[in-house]
């Protein structure tokens, strides 16, 4: 049934109120509690990839919230998600990695069994993908044929977070210092104050700018070029539990399982 005149008038008002919303406001997309059983969450080419806990993997149109399984449940053993352009990649208790089709569902093992088994953070960008491990070596790995790498030097054990933009590498560490980190050589440098995203609980890259959840409910924007950060709207994020970039615009899940598109302009 098409929606009568009303309901595309009341549409296109609400359409324009968020379209010319404050900077950190949000609006639920799709029905609420859908995304409850999420453990992993990433997101590329427009879509948001989720792992539930029953293993399915799901692919979400984050301008409708509307879901759909990717083949079957296989995904039990799944402790890191990372979505490329084209691929899904994952990493599996037993430390192997598997580039998933999202057309097709199909997934292969990349490289030799085990061999990403101290990975502690990743990043896909470009047909590449960086890890680090836990011994603080940074690996860069085709993902096409699975070989890899060592970049730089073993100095990135305490990351915590691990970003891609801007042709280089983000990482939040431990103690909440943010390094720009070359794709080329490994090689870092400080970027803004020392510890300043220690609070940090969730984060996303787009438009060149990092996006951060942090303790307080707070959402920041920092400038990549300078350090410099300001917090965006009211600190209403103290509940989200998964930030992703997609179709340029940002996007949380919170811990009630419902997903929010989230003004940032």
């Amino acid at each position: 049934m098409k929606p009568g005149p009303f309901l595309l008038f009341a549409g296109a008002i609400f359409s324009n109120i968020f379209s010319n919303a404050q900077p950190g406001t949000w609006r639920q997309v799709g029905d609420a509690g859908v995304w409850a059983n999420t453990v992993f969450a990433a997101a590329s080419s427009g879509t948001i990839y989720t792992i539930e806990k029953t293993g399915t993997l799901y692919k979400t149109d984050p301008s409708t919230g509307v879901w759909t399984a990717i083949g079957t449940p296989t995904y039990t053993n799944t402790v890191m998600l990372m979505a490329g352009s084209k691929n899904i990649f994952t990493i599996e208790k037993d430390g192997s990695l598997y580039r998933t089709n999202p057309g097709t569902g199909n997934w292969q093992r990349l490289g030799n069994a085990g061999e990403w088994a101290n990975t502690i953070a990743g990043a896909v960008t470009s047909g590449y993908l960086y890890t680090v491990e836990s011994n603080g070596a940074l690996y860069v790995t085709n993902v096409n044929t699975g070989i890899w790498q060592q970049i730089g030097k073993p100095e990135f054990a305490n990351t915590k977070f691990l970003f891609e933009g801007n042709g280089n590498l983000y990482s939040i560490e431990k103690d909440g210092s943010l390094y720009e980190i070359s794709q080329a050589d490994g090689s870092w440098k400080a970027i803004g104050k020392p510890g300043e995203w220690a609070g940090t609980t969730a984060g996303a890259m787009l438009n060149g700018k990092l996006y951060t959840t942090e303790a307080n409910g707070a959402l920041y924007e920092t400038d990549l070029t300078t350090g410099a950060w300001q917090q965006i709207g009211k600190p209403e994020f103290g509940n989200t539990k998964f930030m992703v970039a997609a179709i340029g615009k940002l996007y949380t899940i919170e811990t009630s399982g419902t997903l929010y598109e989230v003004n940032v302009e």
